[in-house]
């Protein structure tokens, strides 16, 4: 996993989202916008019909089987052809990160091909009717819903076409995240990752957290945590070879944290696994 993927993975584990509303479109020649600037994210599926779409200065024309993302805080204009008018499913909803919007730092296209258009229209389907729903459970349905669209929405996209949208500090804090990831045979500190940043630690972990959405410790441990499972799972390693390549100073200490982090230790973890894959 390259540095960007690395960032990105990190903040999708922190997002939050509301599902504000979601419905089956017929357009007519009164859907118009010369520049509106909607505080919620959009998506749609196109099930007819032809238009154009220009989010700040990029034009997209959505036909029939395509989705289409509308990122919150852009200049938005649109209209549909009168003649073809747009038939179409959508949805308004906010996804954040430690308030931030997703789609102020992460990059995808504004418009892709649904590859299972039946899928598609089921999970505006299912959208459509949680929000309409009273139950109980409707409120978390709803914005499971989002969440299913969204990630219906990325395996759509082109591979490589998912991107970081970078910032001044994303080269330190990426070469920070390298290193942590490079020695975690060893005691990685906030201070060696701050070091290598080039930034003071106190002004290194603020703009950890802004930019991954959660502390220099927490990916730490995180990344210990996941080689850990790696090689309990994927190797035949004793457990006191695991605890050397991970940097603690025994194994005592490293069943400790493993258990602090899953709930098991380390050799309880990989006899649960094995019986679950033989």
């Amino acid at each position: 996993m390259n540095d960007s993927s690395s960032i990105i993975q990190n903040r999708l584990r922190e997002i939050t989202v509301n599902l504000e509303r979601a419905h089956l479109l017929q357009c007519d020649e009164s859907w118009k916008s010369g520049g509106s600037v909607p505080p919620y994210d959009s998506i749609g599926l196109i099930l007819e019909g032809e238009g154009t779409m220009r989010i700040n200065d990029m034009e997209i024309h959505p036909s029939k089987g395509q989705l289409y993302l509308l990122p919150a805080k852009t200049t938005q204009a649109f209209f549909t052809d009168p003649d073809m008018p747009y038939r179409k499913y959508y949805c308004h909803f906010e996804l954040t990160c430690q308030d931030c919007g997703l789609f102020e730092f992460i990059r995808l296209p504004l418009c892709v091909d649904a590859k299972d258009f039946d899928r598609a229209v089921t999970l505006f389907g299912k959208m459509i009717h949680a929000c309409n729903s009273n139950d109980i459970a409707s409120s978390i349905t709803a914005k499971q819903s989002v969440f299913d669209l969204l990630v219906y929405y990325m395996e759509c996209c082109p591979q490589g076409s998912i991107s970081l949208i970078e910032s001044k500090s994303d080269t330190p804090l990426n070469n920070a995240i390298t290193f942590a990831e490079q020695h975690l045979d060893q005691s990685v500190t906030v201070q060696k990752m701050a070091e290598i940043a080039g930034y003071h630690p106190s002004h290194f972990a603020k703009l950890f957290q802004q930019r991954l959405g959660i502390t220099p410790v927490q990916f730490i441990i995180r990344k210990k945590t996941e080689r850990a499972i790696e090689l309990l799972t994927g190797t035949n390693l004793p457990v006191s070879s695991i605890a050397q390549s991970l940097g603690f100073a025994s194994q005592f200490y490293f069943s400790s944290f493993f258990k602090k982090q899953t709930g098991m230790n380390p050799s309880e973890y990989r006899s649960v696994y094995l019986r679950a894959y033989k």
